[in-house]
C-alpha cells in the first residue's frame, strides 16, 4: 500500500501541469455542454455542427494524460540513472528539451537527493519556470507533423524499472573520490 501512495505522488508530481491542463480542459468541455446544450441535442436540428464543434474538447483531455504518462515513464529511467550512475549531464542531456520531460528530471533527482544539482543545471541552461513551451516549437515547428514526435510524446514505451525503491533505496551512493 505504501508502494502504492509513493508512486501515485511521484505520477502527480512528474505530470502536475499536465493534470492541471486536464482539468482545465474537462471544466471547458462541462462549458461548452451547457453552452450548446447538449443535453436535448437529438431534438435539435444542428446536431451534426454541434458535435463537429465539441468532438476536439471532447478528445482533448486524453492528450495530457497520454503525455504525462510518458513523462512517468522518463521519470522512471531517470530515477534508474541518477541512483545508478549520480547526476551526469549526459543522462540529463535528451530530458531538457522540454517542460515536462525538466519537471521528471526533476522529480527524480528531488527524490534522490540530487535536486539541487538538477535544478541548478537547468537554471545554468537558461530555463526558469515560465518556460512552458518545447524548444522545437520554435526551433522547427513541423515537428508537431513527424510520427517521432507523437510516439516520444505520447505514446512512450513502458519502463520496468532495474531497482526495487521500494526496499528503501532512497539515496544515490556517488562513487568515493579517494
Amino acid at each position: 500500500m505504501k508502494n502504492i501512495i509513493s508512486t501515485s505522488r511521484s505520477y502527480l508530481r512528474v505530470g502536475y501541469l499536465l493534470h492541471i491542463v486536464t482539468i482545465l480542459e474537462i471544466f471547458i468541455l462541462t462549458a461548452l455542454y451547457d453552452f450548446f446544450d447538449l443535453s436535448d441535442w437529438v431534438a435539435k436540428d444542428q446536431t451534426l455542427l454541434r458535435s463537429l464543434l465539441v468532438y476536439p474538447f471532447v478528445v482533448m483531455p486524453f492528450f495530457p494524460q497520454l503525455d504525462a504518462r510518458s513523462r512517468f515513464q522518463n521519470y522512471k529511467q531517470l530515477k534508474d540513472q541518477f541512483y545508478l550512475y549520480g547526476f551526469d549531464l549526459r543522462i540529463v542531456r535528451p530530458f531538457i528539451k522540454s517542460r515536462c520531460q525538466r519537471d521528471a528530471a526533476r522529480v527524480a533527482a528531488s527524490e534522490l537527493g540530487l535536486g539541487e544539482i538538477c535544478n541548478r543545471h537547468f537554471h545554468d541552461k537558461g530555463y526558469r519556470w515560465f518556460h512552458l513551451l518545447p524548444d522545437y516549437l520554435f526551433t522547427n515547428p513541423k515537428f508537431l507533423l513527424c510520427k517521432a514526435f507523437w510516439i516520444t510524446t505520447f505514446f512512450a514505451k513502458t519502463y520496468r524499472s532495474r531497482i526495487d525503491f521500494s526496499q528503501g533505496h532512497d539515496s544515490v551512493i556517488l562513487p568515493s573520490t579517494a
